[in-house]
């Protein structure tokens, strides 16, 4: 079991990192002006655009729009805490990933409802973004499973039996 919880955290930690970075930097140039970044970002998002065929991007359809606040407003913090607490090994990841999961599958459940029932995406858009449903279901996982290292008892807190 401690192979797996090794590999989930680390599935959970890249994608993490990927979402922290990409929310503020690549996503957030949906709902926000192109003049509030440098000019290569806009050309980076607008080459993904084209080279991936994502409609979403280009044509910004209001659903996409709400999940994009969503993904800044809500997984974005709960991105960096992942990386964090993971890391660190702190108690409450397992809530910030369990939290994060469901919000992916959430946002890739509209998304990939979106893509497969339009017949405007491509094969390769889709396989773009189906790994983050796998990220959402590890997520979700990570959350679920019990502490490998819980922490030790103090001597103040330990009850001494006559």
């Amino acid at each position: 079991m401690g192979f797996i919880s090794v590999l989930v955290d680390a599935v959970v930690v890249v994608f993490s990192v990927v979402l922290a970075v990409t929310a503020p930097l690549f996503d957030a140039q949906i709902v926000l002006p192109d003049s509030l970044y440098p000019t290569q970002l806009v050309k980076l998002k607008r080459w993904y655009a084209e080279e991936f065929g994502d409609y979403l991007m280009a044509e910004k359809p209001g659903f996409f729009t709400g999940l994009i606040w969503l993904e800044i407003a809500f997984l974005w913090p709960l991105s960096v805490a992942n990386v964090y607490g993971i890391i660190a090994r702190r108690p409450w990841v397992a809530t910030t990933s369990l939290m994060a999961g469901v919000n992916v599958a959430t946002t890739m459940a509209a998304i990939m409802g979106e893509l497969l029932g339009s017949g405007k995406a491509s094969d390769r858009l889709i396989q773009f973004y189906a790994p983050f449903m796998v990220f959402a279901f590890l997520a979700i996982i990570r959350g679920l499973l019990p502490r490998r290292n819980p922490p030790a008892l103090s001597g103040k807190s330990k009850k001494k039996r006559a």
